[in-house]
């Protein structure tokens, strides 16, 4: 198999389907692609370099929602296709965290500016964006951080987080827009 980038993340993103975040080092990585460390970073510069490559792919199956409902509405499409995004790979959420403060490009803006353009909410699509994000981010590490607990000690209470997330979103979409709300 000839090592590149898509490779790369391609393992990267097993690895971490199959132990999260503390499976998937530099050298594990190495392994599974039966090559030296120091091939990794001829594709990658550092473990950061590649895990805001991982946190672009994970992001990727979030796209633009479809036009037609109410604001408030699409946002929250928007929202949960992030939180499907991120609650599919294991410690996705920290990892899509760490990869938009180190520049991932996050299409989470895009949707969301879309949304703002439909609806007439200029200027609203940064605040918008960094509330929606910060806040499915936020709930998903938690639910991740839960499960992980809950497998080392299953006395950890479950929680609902789908309902959590629920009303949570319903709360900070509720006055988006109030006229189509």
């Amino acid at each position: 198999m000839a090592l590149s980038q898509v490779t790369v993340v391609d393992t990267a993103l097993d690895l971490l389907r199959e132990g999260g975040l503390p499976g998937m080092s530099m050298r594990t990585l190495a392994t599974r692609l039966g090559v030296q460390p120091s091939a990794l970073y001829w594709h990658f510069p550092s473990k950061q370099a590649l895990l805001t490559a991982v946190a672009e792919r994970v992001l990727s199956g979030v796209g633009a929602v479809a036009a037609g409902g109410r604001a408030a509405d699409e946002l929250r499409g928007v929202g949960g296709a992030l939180r499907g995004a991120v609650a599919g790979v294991p410690d996705g959420a920290e990892i899509v965290a760490l990869g938009l403060a180190a520049g991932a490009r996050n299409p989470v803006a895009e949707a969301v500016g879309q949304v703002c353009r439909r609806h007439g909410l200029d200027g609203r699509e940064a605040g918008l964006t960094t509330a929606l994000t910060a806040y499915v981010l936020g709930l998903t590490i938690e639910e991740q951080t839960r499960h992980n607990l809950a497998v080392a000690d299953p006395s950890v209470p479950p929680a609902d987080f789908d309902a959590r997330f629920a009303d949570g979103l319903d709360a900070l979409l509720a006055g988006v827009a109030p006229d189509s709300a």
